[in-house]
């Protein structure tokens, strides 16, 4: 969940599989609509509240819901799960180290004076190096924890779904069950900023941006990254040498410098 957070930036359609975003809920959380792929499917991520909303966005486009894919499980990010499910019965996917907090998210809401309908289990479980994939969509999976336990950022189509492990300047709260900052931080230098520089990033709440943006600007990220000598890419200290590894970006087997791990 996000303490604060303003309307998601509508992202236009990507050259493979079209993306749409609506925001919803007192959290104001966004979800995201990818497809129709080629074969006529929807996936949605994060439906967070609001389910008639979300049904009325899915009903417009073109195409049939085919999966129901869930960054984390925090209460803002599945309080339209049971309604979605219940109308379509297509899959629902989740990291199983969020299930403890998927099967209390009415309880978790009431907490905050919110009725949420529980949502049921999840139908599969998403696991690292083992793509999300329907038509001619395909999704890296890669596990974030930090703001959660089980947060996973899909890797895909027009850019990444980073859900709340990053946002545009900030990042994700770790003062909820299940939290922890260095894992946070450790986790987005890796898994995130990792990505090519010019990757989109749409997260859970607030306008999407960019890895670059947030490697440059961030300032909960500064001091965390190293540019290669080569080509500028923002890389964690000391991914160099013999036991580091080749920047991403170029290459380079030295990023940071000669050999002296």
């Amino acid at each position: 969940m996000s303490e604060a957070a303003s309307d998601v930036a509508r992202p236009e359609a990507s050259s493979t599989v079209p993306l749409n975003g609506l925001t919803v809920g007192p959290f104001q959380s966004n979800c995201y609509i990818l497809g129709p792929t080629a074969g006529g499917s929807l996936v949605v991520v994060d439906p967070g509240d609001e389910a008639s909303r979300i049904e009325g966005a899915i009903d417009a486009i073109d195409g049939a819901l085919a999966a129901i894919l869930l960054t984390h499980a925090h209460l803002d990010h599945v309080g339209a799960v049971a309604a979605l499910k219940r109308r379509w019965d297509v899959p629902v996917w989740l990291h199983p180290d969020d299930l403890p907090l998927h099967r209390r998210a009415a309880e978790l809401g009431a907490a905050y004076g919110l009725a949420i309908e529980q949502p049921p289990d999840p139908d599969r479980a998403f696991a690292p190096r083992e793509p999300f994939v329907i038509d001619d969509l395909s999704l890296e999976v890669r596990h974030t924890p930090g703001h959660s336990p089980g947060s996973v950022t899909l890797i895909g189509g027009p850019g990444a779904f980073v859900g709340d492990t990053v946002f545009a300047g900030s990042i994700g709260r770790t003062d909820l069950p299940g939290g922890d900052t260095r894992t946070l931080l450790e986790a987005i230098v890796s898994q995130v900023l990792s990505l090519p520089a010019q990757t989109r990033l749409f997260p859970g709440h607030g306008p999407e941006t960019t890895v670059a943006a947030e490697a440059a600007t961030n300032p909960f990220l500064s001091g965390l990254l190293e540019p290669c000598q080569r080509c500028g890419t923002p890389l964690p200290h000391r991914l160099a040498g013999c036991k580091g590894g080749h920047c991403p970006g170029c290459g380079h087997p030295y990023p940071h410098g000669d050999c002296s791990d």
